[in-house]
């Protein structure tokens, strides 16, 4: 599991210069918390940074979500989801986020899904998305802003438990083992 790049630009610091030493002993601080795990932490040049953003769109993200229904699941529901490939959907802003962001339907793409069936009401969904794509809205529907969206594909409403982003296809940052 690759995760999520980022970057955290620091406005007028305190200190502007870290040895390699220093900067391990963050990362290693950093990944005492049970919530998040950093890897190959590192000073980057403004260049880098561009190279994070360009081609965003066509990126491919992954992640999974625990689902839960107040029906179960039929074993043709759940394979008829495996079967999708490459499928194209409109997506309205959604709701939660529409006091930061103008009112617009995007087109986006789930490329594969895969669903691991835990008992009769509950099931992992690993999704392979279009960078973009607003997961939650897809997998809920947000009231039918999301069309397709996974309850008009199985027919049944489903809940999420726990959702999680697995990785975005990005050779970045730079390994530091292999500096």
């Amino acid at each position: 599991m690759q995760g999520r790049p980022f970057v955290v630009e620091m406005d007028d610091p305190r200190r502007v210069e870290f040895s390699a030493k220093d900067i391990l002993e963050i990362q290693k601080e950093i990944n005492k918390s049970a919530d998040i795990k950093v890897r190959d932490l590192q000073i980057v040049d403004k260049k880098d940074v561009d190279k994070l953003k360009e081609g965003e769109i066509e990126r491919t993200k992954t992640y999974s979500a625990l689902r839960w229904s107040k029906e179960s699941f039929s074993e043709g529901q759940l394979n008829k989801l495996q079967e999708v490939k490459d499928l194209v959907i409109y997506q309205k802003t959604p709701i939660r986020v529409l006091h930061r962001r103008p009112l617009a339907t995007r087109e986006r793409v789930v490329y594969s899904m895969s669903v691991q069936k835990i008992d009769e009401l509950h099931f992992t969904l690993s999704l392979s998305t279009q960078a973009g794509t607003y997961i939650k809205e897809f997998v809920h529907g947000d009231f039918g802003r999301t069309t397709s969206n996974l309850g008009t594909l199985t027919g049944v409403e489903s809940y999420d438990f726990f959702f999680n982003l697995h990785s975005v296809e990005l050779d970045w940052p730079p390994s530091l083992e292999e500096s």
